[in-house]
């Protein structure tokens, strides 16, 4: 495996093959309900088998009793413990005892506190629980994710390596301006922070590292009158089927790393999918200046330090 290198948009209209995916493991946090659960029926039928963490008890175990080769943990990402012990069940759950794929899926969407204006004599303090789900959650599935990958691979990029992957779930809120949901946007915004900070270094453990942008997609995570308000407006919205494919597109080709991918409306993509390209900034000679000078401070061959 290459180190990170830009090479124009992704071809996603370009048939693949998901064969390398059969009896490979995968852990998908927040993958009892919604986009998840789409992540997981798409990875089963693709031949992989699945630990799904979620603190959906209910939902989790009957994913568990309906689909073959999957393993229910409770898991509040929230909680260090817990995604410590999701990532020892699924080592124990995989018939290799290793894990090639890491989707961090889980997330809220919550009424922002940050937003909303009080008229008490002193400003009431926020509830910041969404950061504390969508970003700190996602770190700790993110250092997890490595520990694990270098534990199996090792720390210096060889052609023994096993291909290893980790996928950050985004939003359309990571690069448009969604109003009044500041904690929200600023967690997803921090996907492609997170993808920045790892891509030139993850492939000294054989591991890729991208992110998945959904467009609105009819789950649980907004109100059924928030839909309602998108859909009277004329706004398509994004299929399950499709953020289903595309994990797969981007899992079985081990060219994809360091790259944005946006699920969206059909009337965007034939195949409700596309890679936008906007991680480079490649029309901003700029801007490629200054990262070229920001990574002669910061060289990729320290690759320990992930």
């Amino acid at each position: 495996m290459e180190g990170y290198k830009h090479t124009g948009p992704i071809d996603c209209t370009r048939p693949f093959d998901t064969e390398s995916l059969r009896g490979k493991t995968a852990i998908i946090t927040g993958g009892a309900n919604g986009l998840g659960e789409a992540y997981v029926r798409a990875l089963v039928k693709a031949g992989a088998y699945v630990c799904i963490g979620d603190p959906d008890v209910e939902k989790g175990r009957k994913l568990e009793a309906d689909l073959p080769n999957t393993k229910y943990t409770p898991c509040d990402v929230s909680k260090w413990t817990d995604q410590v012990h999701l990532f020892n069940e699924a080592i124990s759950f995989s018939p290799t005892s290793t894990i090639s794929y890491v989707v961090a899926n889980a997330g809220i969407h919550r009424r922002d506190e940050v937003f909303l204006h009080n008229d008490t004599d002193e400003p009431l303090e926020p509830d910041l629980g969404t950061i504390k789900v969508n970003i700190v959650g996602t770190l700790y599935t993110t250092k997890l994710a490595m520990r694990h990958f270098i534990k199996q691979n090792g720390h210096t990029a060889s052609p023994a390596q096993q291909d290893t992957c980790l996928v950050l779930i985004g939003s359309g809120a990571a690069f448009l301006d969604c109003p009044r949901a500041p904690q929200y946007c600023a967690s997803k915004w921090a996907m492609r922070g997170i993808l920045h900070s790892l891509r030139r270094t993850a492939f000294y453990y054989g591991s890729r590292v991208n992110v998945i942008s959904p467009w609105y997609v009819k789950t649980n995570i907004l109100s059924q009158e928030a839909f309602e308000r998108v859909s009277r407006a004329g706004v398509q919205v994004a299929e399950l089927e499709d953020a289903g494919e595309c994990l797969l597109r981007v899992l079985s080709d081990t060219e994809v790393n360091g790259r944005s991918i946006f699920v969206s409306g059909r009337k965007w993509a034939a195949r409700g999918y596309l890679g936008l390209d906007l991680e480079d900034y490649t029309g901003n000679a700029l801007i490629v200046e200054i990262q070229e000078d920001q990574m002669k401070g910061a060289p990729v061959e320290m690759g320990l330090y992930i």
